[in-house]
């Protein structure tokens, strides 16, 4: 039976939090759901010119880089670069830091995100041991346009949101292809989303703060999420959608606080029984590591 894989969000910002999930379930199995795994966690390094979804601004050092690679992919998981920037020109692509990111994790490991054509191609030629997976941000809502997509060289292809708790998840062929972003923050139906992303693209090669007057979705409680039309729940994940064949779940969190990626992780991870007792340790865990 294929293990269902889990794509944690962001394994810079979030390294410690991250760190402390994967060890527990490594050494409390029977406290997380049976057959689990973490398949890949996903972000960048602060400073990427390439990156995409969320502004991430700042600097980080090379031996920073370095550390925090070592220690996902000596635990066998790969980091997941979100180099998604749809606003990339050509000038772009000799991106020192980008650069450099790509060949210190240049090992058949690691994977990245992509949704500018013109950044695939270049790191297609120049870093070709990288799993190329197509970007939700793509923003492909038809079951015709994503199988289109799926056809082409990418490892994993990540569906729209809107393909959640529909009829297209059904229709679609080769299932074990796809990754389906199971708690989306963002409104059902979001009119203003292509202009978030673009917004965002934009914060990030201008080295400025991305401004979402129009978004009513930011900040909220991760149980806020639970009324979205787009909400998978975890009995839908792990009986009828597991059992339609899919088995690559992504969950979304690269812009929420801490605790509330920890309940995500608690709800879609942890058996119930166990939730209490894993959340305390983690958030013990946590406090003494900022103390």
């Amino acid at each position: 039976m294929d293990k269902i894989k889990f794509y944690l969000p962001d394994f810079y910002n979030k390294f410690a939090l991250n760190e402390l999930i994967i060890n527990m379930l490594n050494e409390y199995p029977e406290c997380f759901y049976d057959n689990i795994e973490i398949g890949a966690v996903y972000g960048c390094f602060p400073g990427s010119l390439w990156n995409g979804g969320r502004v991430c601004p700042g600097y980080t050092r090379r031996e920073q880089v370095l550390g925090v690679l070592k220690e996902y992919n000596d635990r066998g998981i790969p980091c997941r670069f979100t180099f998604t920037n749809s606003l990339l020109e050509e000038k772009h692509l000799y991106d020192t830091f980008c650069n450099m990111c790509l060949k210190l994790a240049d090992n058949g490991m690691n994977e990245v995100l992509v949704n500018s054509p013109l950044l695939e191609e270049y790191i297609r030629k120049n870093y070709p041991g990288y799993k190329i997976i197509l970007s939700t941000t793509r923003e492909i809502k038809t079951v015709e346009g994503i199988e289109k997509e799926a056809l082409k060289d990418y490892y994993i292809v990540v569906l729209d949101k809107s393909f959640n708790n529909t009829d297209k998840l059904e229709k679609l062929k080769d299932k074990d292809k796809y990754e389906i972003l199971v708690d989306s923050f963002c409104m059902d139906a979001c009119p203003n989303s292509t202009k978030h992303y673009r917004e965002v693209s934009r914060a990030q090669l201008e080295f400025d703060s991305a401004d979402f007057p129009m978004c009513r979705a930011i900040n909220r409680d991760f149980y806020e999420f639970l009324g979205n039309e787009t909400f998978i729940t975890v009995e839908d994940l792990y009986g009828k959608y597991f059992q339609m064949g899919y088995n690559k779940f992504k969950l979304d969190g690269r812009a929420f606080n801490v605790y509330t990626v920890i309940e995500s992780y608690m709800y879609y991870l942890v058996k119930p029984l166990h939730r209490d007792r894993v959340r305390l340790s983690v958030l013990k865990a946590l406090e003494r590591l900022e103390g």
